[in-house]
């Protein structure tokens, strides 16, 4: 009897040799996503974990900058089997030699400490504002450079808001952080089951989720996150003081009117 595939690599692989050669030519910052490549049943059980809440949770809530939850976990045995299945897979090194085939960042590490990495959920009224991510992993003193989402939300309705969202300022005059400073959202990518998004992270990669989630009771948003990191990295990823942890845009200043004119919705 064959064993069910628990991920595709072979599609992996083939799509990656398309898009590789443009993937660091993409506009406001590197990323590619790629549909279908996790064994639906897994992600199912993976559900399942997460609303059975087999997991301790680190809470926050800031208005307007982060209203969310996700996982506290301190190590591999703290994940239960189906939420640790998916993390062993994009954890390992033939995925990390795929992921730099795809990016052109040789030398990934991933982290076994899960620092940051984990569970997100987000229910109603929930948000994440734009933002760049912290530098560093200073449990491990390296330098994080790829962030992977693997979404995995069933028949996400595009009125509910929860896009993944790249996002750019306008006046270049100005520091991000002005209060007079113009933000513009570039693109949105719908947050669907079985999605496996990728974005190269530095100080030049704004996004979050602005669009405060709008769903109905019971619903949320939920995805897995793993980060993965380099010894060192280039002078030009960083325009701020490092190490730093991530560092936010309030909603105030980013959801104003005309934000979203033009933007490049990704289904």
């Amino acid at each position: 009897m064959t064993r069910k595939k628990k991920f595709d690599y072979k599609k992996f692989s083939s799509e990656i040799e398309q898009i590789q050669n443009d993937y660091l030519d993409r506009q406001p910052f590197p990323y590619a996503f790629f549909d279908g490549l996790f064994d639906n049943e897994l992600l199912d059980r993976v559900n399942s974990e997460i609303d059975q809440s087999y997991f301790s949770k680190d809470v926050r809530s800031i208005d307007g900058v982060e209203v969310k939850t996700r996982s506290d976990f301190e190590d591999n045995e703290s994940l239960p089997d189906s939420i640790r299945t998916v993390f062993e897979i994009v954890n390992g090194g033939k995925f990390l030699n795929l992921v730099s085939q795809l990016t052109g960042i040789g030398g990934l590490i991933s982290d076994p400490y899960y620092d940051g990495g984990g569970v997100n959920v987000i229910e109603n009224g929930g948000t994440l504002a734009v933002h760049v991510d912290g530098t560093t992993q200073h449990r491990m003193q390296v330098a994080r450079r790829i962030n992977a989402i693997l979404f995995l939300n069933d028949d996400w309705d595009v009125s509910w808001n929860g896009y993944h969202e790249q996002w750019i300022y306008t006046n270049k005059n100005l520091s991000p952080f002005d209060e007079n400073q113009a933000w513009k959202c570039i693109r949105k990518v719908l947050p669907k089951k079985n999605r496996l998004y990728f974005f190269t992270t530095n100080d030049h990669s704004w996004h979050g989720h602005a669009g405060v989630l709008n769903v109905p009771e019971g619903v949320q948003r939920k995805s897995l996150i793993s980060y993965f990191y380099t010894a060192t990295r280039p002078e030009a990823d960083l325009l701020f003081e490092s190490p730093h942890r991530a560092l936010f845009i309030n909603n105030e200043k980013t959801l104003k009117e005309g934000a979203f004119d033009e933007v490049e919705v990704v289904l």
